[in-house]
């Protein structure tokens, strides 16, 4: 997911800057369906996983995408404050979709599955 976010990154630079205000919400949109369709695409690949295994991961994706986020933001010399700030959608940033959606993609895609019948014995 994570070269995800950079070309996300890199295409709301360089491509969805030049609609103004919309690009950073745009761009939060963007990354948050990447990141279901990984999610949607690689959890049949998971053989023998438990409903708890599927929450695990949302929740060990979501402490990787923020841990990563924070290193961005402190090796461009910021920390936690700029971090935490990124989570206001007052602003335009829908990085709060972003981390929500990768926290609970999983068990959605888990649950879409098991409605279609492609998996089973969770």
């Amino acid at each position: 997911m994570i070269p995800l976010a950079i070309i996300n990154g890199g295409l709301r630079e360089n491509v969805l800057i030049k609609l103004g205000n919309i690009a950073l919400p745009l761009s939060g949109i963007i990354l948050s369906i990447c990141i279901f369709v990984v999610a949607y695409l690689l959890i049949p690949k998971i053989k023998n996983c438990k409903k708890t295994d599927y929450i695990i991961f949302g929740i060990i994706w979501f402490i990787l995408i923020n841990l990563f986020d924070l290193f961005m933001y402190i090796s461009e010399g910021g920390g936690i404050k700029e971090l935490l700030n990124s989570y206001n959608f007052l602003n335009g940033n829908l990085w709060i979709l972003v981390v929500i959606t990768t926290l609970a993609s999983p068990i959605v895609v888990l649950k879409i599955k098991e409605k279609k019948g492609k998996i089973k014995n969770v």
